[in-house]
Formats: C-alpha cells, sequence, structure tokens
C-alpha cells in the first residue's frame, strides 16, 4: 500500500491512502504512478513531499498511516518519521518520485 503526502498551502500534511501493486517498493510506486488512476503524462503535483511505501494491506495504516511529517530546517526541506524498520516500509522523496515517473514515461511513453 502507499500513502502519498503532499502540503496544504495552509502548512498542514495531507495522507491519501492507496492500494498498490509490486513485488517490491519500487514497483509499487510505479504501479501508484502509472496504473490506473495514476498520473500517466501528467506531473507529479508540485506539493508531493513524499510518497510511503509498506508492504502489505493493513487495515489500520489505510485509515490513520503512523507517519510524522514536519517541516525541515531549510525551505523545501521535510523530515518523515515512520514506526517500522527494515524491508516493510520505504520513504520516496518528491525528487526520487518524480526521477522514476521520468523513466518510466521515457521507457514506456506517456499515457
Amino acid at each position: 500500500m502507499t500513502v502519498t503526502l503532499t502540503s496544504e498551502s495552509n502548512g498542514q500534511v495531507s495522507l491519501i491512502s492507496e492500494a498498490a501493486r509490486g513485488d517490491n517498493a519500487t514497483e509499487a510506486l510505479a504501479d501508484l504512478l502509472m496504473g490506473p488512476g495514476g498520473v500517466g503524462g501528467r506531473p507529479l503535483l508540485p506539493e508531493l513531499i513524499a510518497v510511503v511505501v509498506r508492504r502489505g494491506i493493513d487495515v489500520m495504516w489505510i485509515a490513520q498511516p503512523p507517519i510524522h511529517v514536519e517541516a525541515g530546517d531549510k525551505e523545501g526541506e521535510w523530515k518523515i518519521g515512520v514506526p517500522e524498520d527494515g524491508d516493510d516500509v520505504t520513504v520516496f522523496s518528491a525528487p526520487q518520485a518524480r526521477d522514476l515517473l521520468a523513466r518510466l514515461q521515457a521507457e514506456y511513453g506517456a499515457r
């Protein structure tokens, strides 16, 4: 599953939980980006902070992801904390997500 973190104009952070398919975190992010309902040929949201990918489906994560987000020391920098370690949770920064989208669009074309 994935949780997309975006910055709202009022300084708040919005979290959107969605299911995604993939054998690993990168494939799940690719499914989120290019799969049905994904951004495809559109640019990613400019207010994107990060995408958190968690292995498996957890109803509690879907309802209320235990992710802590706070502004960093520099403009546009964010500190993201998740309670689980290891291979179960992967955090992709906005630049990493945009880079993967660009590579997918170059390989497969924009939908």
